[in-house]
């Protein structure tokens, strides 16, 4: 995943001499870009003025890259992507898939199963290193709801349950994790509009445009595999979502591709309330500077390896190879639907019981096991201020 994001104002993409241009004429930038050489696959565009000409438009389809156009809220205007594979007989079993009662709740169940699965891990990872998290309380309220949920081919009931345990998921992260990060986040809703994309605070805000960047890989994903976006097999179709399909399969991957990234930007304390743009109904809008650090921790996430069928695959192509699983099942090539993504890994070395150590840390321990004064004084600013450390082998062998 590789991402181009144009925001401000006087943008121009074109197409001259089979170089494709984007120039910036209030900053007066101007970059070109070699045939068969593009360093990105994705075009995302934020800008208010500016234009694209048709051959530039004809050079990023004709090259694969995907055209988003986000509203100023974050939420996905429209998605420019290559004609996809004539698929008609896998739709025709997607059809039938979402006619048979029984079916549907055995894909959509699939969906829910791996999304609780990757939501749990997630918040396992991150009692690691936040104390507000006690994963043993959290457990054993995903257990009590699993317990508590016993409707069969009930697809409503289903989305109920997963409605529920989600509210143990944000809750958990609400109160064990954002509560030491910076900006107030109390809640995925707003008590101005009770549509989450309406933004009344900065982390619903990059919360939006990250699930935007995911909503565009997916349907970037199943147009190259050729189902009907608009035909949900876990959402009902009669929620007004005109491409429902896309929001069942984001669900396999919200927590690993934007929380935790959204986690780890604020982490990283680099964002200000002046990179967030109050509009006049007081809903929160992202600045070039805030959503291009958002883009960039989703992209390191989508890009990391890790071992997939004897090999090591980044979690991009992963997400692809779960969406084809979908359509194998769908279309009678697998017997069973199980969705295979590897469990997502928080690769700190501060866990809680190392941080807790070098707080404890006096001035005898410093000294006796040979640490620097600053290194050491710096290392316990940053905690105490609620910011990452990183801890070098040589200062990890002697503490």
């Amino acid at each position: 995943m590789n991402v181009l994001y144009l925001d401000g104002f006087a943008n121009f993409v074109s197409c001259e001499n089979g170089k494709l241009i984007v120039v910036n004429k209030i900053e007066q930038t101007r970059k070109e870009y070699q045939m068969q050489n593009i360093p990105f696959d994705h075009l995302v565009v934020a800008s208010h003025t500016g234009s694209i000409s048709w051959s530039g438009l004809r050079y990023l389809v004709k090259h694969n890259v995907t055209i988003s156009t986000l509203h100023w809220s974050g939420s996905l205007l429209s998605v420019t992507l290559p004609v996809g594979p004539s698929a008609a007989k896998l739709r025709l079993c997607q059809y039938k898939a979402y006619l048979d009662q029984d079916k549907r709740y055995y894909i959509a169940h699939a969906i829910v199963k791996e999304k609780i699965k990757q939501s749990l891990n997630l918040l396992r990872e991150l009692s690691k290193y936040y104390a507000g998290i006690d994963i043993k309380k959290v457990e054993h309220a995903f257990d009590k709801e699993n317990k508590f949920y016993t409707s069969k081919n009930d697809v409503d009931a289903l989305i109920t349950h997963e409605g529920r345990v989600a509210d143990i998921y944000f809750n958990s992260l609400i109160n064990g994790v954002f509560s030491k990060l910076d900006f107030d986040f109390r809640r995925r809703n707003n008590n101005l509009n009770s549509h989450i994309r309406n933004a009344a605070d900065p982390v619903n805000a990059l919360f939006n445009y990250g699930y935007a960047m995911l909503e565009s890989e997916i349907r970037k994903d199943i147009n190259t595999i050729g189902m009907d976006p608009s035909l949900s097999l876990l959402h009902s179709i009669s929620d007004n979502r005109s491409d429902s399909l896309v929001y069942d399969l984001m669900e396999l991957a919200r927590s690993w591709a934007v929380d935790l990234s959204v986690i780890k930007l604020l982490e990283e304390k680099k964002l200000k309330r002046s990179d967030f743009i109050v509009t006049e109904n007081f809903n929160i809008r992202l600045r070039e500077k805030a959503a291009t650090l958002l883009i960039s921790k989703i992209k390191e996430t989508m890009n990391s390896r890790v071992p997939y069928k004897n090999a090591n695959f980044t979690y991009q192509n992963i997400l692809f190879n779960n969406v084809r699983i979908l359509a194998n099942y769908i279309s009678g090539k697998q017997d069973k639907l199980e969705f295979n993504i590897p469990l997502i890994q928080i690769k700190r070395n501060d866990e809680l019981q190392l941080r807790d150590k070098v707080l404890n840390l006096t001035t005898e321990d410093r000294k006796r096991l040979g640490i620097n004064k600053s290194t050491l004084w710096y290392q316990k600013k940053h905690i105490r201020e609620g910011k990452k450390i990183k801890i070098y082998n040589k200062v990890m062998n002697k503490l």
